[in-house]
């Protein structure tokens, strides 16, 4: 069923709530750019050089006053997030700078940034979870600068990586992680 269709049809909620929803959405899109424009003009501003880089942890969990983890939520193609190896070992293909602040981030904070990917498959969607504490992983320049598709990415290998089939498993998934299971 198509999304407008969805929301017409299958949707319990108002459509002025789903607008509410979009344009807060909107908003927050808006100043996250404006955020890092300052950013940027206030480095143009600093004396010296410095090395900037802006990201956000999408979801950081809280139960009972405790963090539990911080969460990396994205959704990307089957054929853009699956990565053969020239060792011919299976990766999930993730941006290299990113995961690197995320490790520093680990590092000093003692919190774990974990990874949910939603996979999106002509069979279906699935999921990858995985934390970045203690799971194995290399960085590689992967692309071709001919074709301005160059990039610096962080290379899991498959087989350390969680697949979760549906959004059943995730949530099973989810429970066990920050609740502690059932």
């Amino acid at each position: 069923m198509a999304s407008r269709t969805a929301f017409v049809y299958d949707s319990s909620l108002p459509l002025r709530q789903l607008e509410q929803f979009f344009i807060r959405h909107s908003k927050d899109v808006f100043n996250r750019l404006e955020f890092s424009r300052a950013l940027e003009e206030a480095r143009s501003l600093a004396e010296g050089r410095h090395f900037l880089k802006v990201m956000d942890i999408d979801a950081l969990v809280v139960v009972d006053n405790e963090i539990r983890a911080g969460f990396e939520i994205k959704t990307l193609r089957e054929d853009v997030v699956n990565y053969y190896g020239r060792d011919g070992r299976k990766y999930v293909k993730v941006n290299g700078n990113q995961y690197r602040s995320y490790m520093e981030f680990v590092r000093r904070r003692g919190i774990d940034v974990r990874y949910l990917i939603r996979v999106q498959a002509r069979g279906g969607d699935y999921f990858y979870a995985w934390g970045v504490v203690g799971t194995p992983v290399r960085f590689e320049w992967l692309g071709s600068e001919e074709f301005g598709t160059r990039d610096y990415y962080a290379l899991v290998r498959r087989s350390s990586v969680t697949k979760l089939a549906d959004r059943v498993e995730l949530a099973k998934y989810l429970r066990d992680l920050i609740f502690g299971g059932r």
